[in-house]
């Protein structure tokens, strides 16, 4: 046997090895889209997708799936749901409900409108922290900072305050931050990958870089945890400040000012006016 068979018969045995060896189940993950309306989760969805459609107003709940093929020919499968903030209770009913083993969490922030960017951060680590220890597993998780061309026009100091605390609560939470304007193919670029990271655990290996000319991008660690009463503060003197308000399970969603729709509100109030209810 001369040495090209030799090789040969090394490259065939071998890739015999490897089809045995296969693995032929499909990785599940779940990724839930966590946001305030209108943040952009839908976008970004759309962005991983390459669907160039402009994206449908969102209910407080929505789901789909997307299907990626491995290395062993086998598509892996990434449930995803996409949450109001203020129905964010649901996602815990529907981790004890299921028994998901594979997690990973996506915060989308609106860079525009972060009025109430704080409560949405504390209720995203409690509700974090809870998810952890109900399901015994490590939820993967980050941060996505949208309308990042709009951001720019806010003043040097309020960007400074956003970036560090955003920097902030990805550390504290073991997670990853970027900033995303939907028509910039670089930043939607990171968003993507960082997506892919949490929906099929790719490599997120973008660099650090903290510079408020260009968006950010925070792979995991990088701030110190006791700034945080200060970053608390001063956000405060700069931000008006709203609270979050979790729906409660005896909530009608159909009073919901966040998701009217004309046609559906008419035809609703043309019913109750039949059936005789105020």
């Amino acid at each position: 046997m001369n040495k090209s068979e030799e090789l040969w018969n090394i490259v065939v045995k071998q890739g015999l090895n490897n089809y045995n060896n296969r693995k032929e189940q499909p990785e599940l993950q779940t990724l839930f889209l966590v946001g305030t309306p209108k943040s952009g989760k839908t976008t970004l969805i759309h962005a991983f997708l390459d669907k160039d459609d402009e994206p449908k107003a969102s209910l407080p709940v929505e789901y789909t799936y997307i299907r990626r093929t491995n290395k062993h020919m086998v598509k892996d499968i990434c449930y995803i749901w996409e949450v109001d903030i203020t129905n964010i209770t649901f996602v815990s009913q529907l981790t004890k409900s299921e028994g998901l083993e594979k997690i990973s969490l996506l915060l989308v922030i609106d860079l525009l409108h972060v009025q109430d960017l704080w409560n949405a951060f504390e209720t995203v680590e409690s509700f974090k922290k809870n998810m952890e220890a109900e399901t015994k597993t490590i939820v993967n998780f980050g941060i996505i900072g949208m309308k990042y061309d709009l951001f720019e026009d806010l003043t040097t100091e309020k960007k400074l305050i956003l970036c560090r605390i955003t920097k902030h609560y990805a550390t504290i939470l073991d997670g990853h931050l970027s900033f995303c304007a939907k028509k910039d193919r670089t930043t939607l670029k990171v968003a993507k990958d960082l997506f892919s990271h949490l929906a099929f655990t790719t490599k997120f290996s973008h660099q650090l870089r903290f510079d408020l000319s260009s968006p950010i991008i925070i792979p995991r660690g990088g701030e110190n945890k006791s700034e945080i009463n200060y970053l608390h503060h001063t956000f405060e003197t700069q931000f008006a400040h709203k609270p979050i308000v979790t729906k409660r399970d005896d909530d009608d969603p159909a009073e919901d000012l966040n998701y009217t729709n004309d046609v559906i509100d008419k035809r609703r109030e043309k019913c109750l006016e039949e059936s005789g209810k105020p």
